[in-house]
């Protein structure tokens, strides 16, 4: 019996023994060692292209409202019609203004006659002045007639003209050339002056795209001259929504005038040529700023980067597989991946997964992984 138990007692320490051995050789990863991916820093020369998100704008586009009161009594334009500038659109009930314009004729046609006989009273007594037949205070009250009536004359004129002008207003046509967006007025629809929205017109070649960026990046992008000796600004790109390239290249036409102070980002817009109509105002469009290629530029995953307090690091995996930490300045994006301007060298082993259960200092397991296994590779 005693025999038996040395002999268990002997089994237990030699499987002790080889699960310490075991637990200590190189094939199993220390309690303290954690399982990260790796890759080496790419480098490699790289075109570098600044993407930006924004909208299509028409070149122009105006909201025609009713310049005057009245019923609309004939329509010639429906929503997406097509106008040319001067085309007739809408026709509101003339006769009143008509009326008024006739009516202000007759009041500075009976200004005028008073006028000619004012003057004429007024040359006699000029005479008569003149050979001491009447006073001065009765040619200047005649004078001074003349004025009121030169006065009155101008003064019946300027209605007439404000009548033809309201007149003119009741015919309403395209202020330019471009497509219309026509509000469901129908024949008959009363409409007020200054306030009725009877169309929306906007033209669409060329059209506007506006964006925004930071101010470090439009700088660089004022700076920098393409391969083939472009602005970057003056050659930009459009993608649509469904992948496909706008086959023509547009230029920067406007900035604004500041930084805006709650993002920190600038606005401007560029223009392209829109012959074939494809830009529609309110499109979402992709654009692309070509500044050339960078010769062996730095590249890491933008999964391996880390943001903290408004700084950008990466996580490295030294020779004695210690983590080490690393600030780095960003620059264009590339795909999946991220130009590093400054803070590596090329050389290093950076996490690319897995940095969420490091610090520095800590020890870890590294595994390799490649570019194209940044597609499918997961964190395990």
């Amino acid at each position: 019996m005693v025999g038996k138990k040395k002999v268990m007692a002997l089994a237990l320490v030699v499987a002790s023994m080889l699960a310490v051995t075991g637990c200590g050789g190189k094939q199993a990863a220390g309690p303290s060692e954690t399982l990260v991916k790796t890759m080496q820093v790419i480098k490699r020369d790289t075109p570098i292209i600044y993407e930006y998100s924004g909208f299509v704008e028409a070149q122009n586009e105006v909201q025609m409202k009713a310049r005057v009161t009245g019923m609309i009594t004939e329509k010639y334009v429906n929503g997406g019609d097509k106008v040319e500038k001067g085309q007739l659109m809408f026709v509101i009930d003339p006769r009143t203004y008509q009326a008024a314009s006739w009516n202000y004729q007759a009041q500075v046609a009976s200004a005028q006659a008073d006028l000619s006989r004012v003057r004429r009273d007024a040359e006699r007594y000029q005479k008569l002045y003149e050979q001491g037949a009447i006073s001065k205070q009765t040619l200047d009250n005649t004078m001074a007639e003349l004025e009121q009536s030169e006065a009155k004359v101008e003064a019946q004129k300027a209605l007439l003209s404000s009548a033809q002008v309201d007149l003119g207003e009741t015919n309403v046509v395209a202020p330019f050339s471009g497509k219309v967006s026509a509000n469901d007025l129908a024949v008959g629809t009363f409409v007020t002056a200054g306030t009725t929205v009877l169309a929306t017109i906007s033209n669409s070649d060329p059209v506007r795209v506006k964006f925004s960026l930071a101010e470090a990046e439009y700088l660089k992008l004022v700076a920098a001259k393409a391969t083939d000796g472009t602005a970057p600004l003056e050659n930009l790109t459009i993608v649509l929504a469904d992948g496909s390239t706008y086959p023509l290249k547009g230029k920067l036409t406007q900035v604004d005038r500041s930084i805006s102070e709650g993002t920190g980002t600038l606005t401007l817009k560029a223009e392209f040529d829109n012959p074939d109509k494809v830009l529609l105002p309110g499109m979402f469009a992709h654009l692309q700023a070509n500044v050339g290629t960078k010769k062996d530029a730095l590249l890491v995953p933008q999964r391996a980067v880390t943001e903290i307090m408004y700084k950008t690091f990466v996580y490295i995996v030294n020779s004695e597989n210690k983590v080490e930490m690393k600030e780095v300045k960003l620059g264009a994006r590339v795909g999946r991946l991220w130009v590093v301007e400054s803070g590596l060298d090329g050389t290093e082993n950076i996490i690319v997964e897995g940095t969420q259960k490091v610090k520095k200092g800590s020890a870890v397991k590294a595994e390799a992984m490649t570019e194209q296994d940044l597609d499918t590779s997961t964190t395990k």
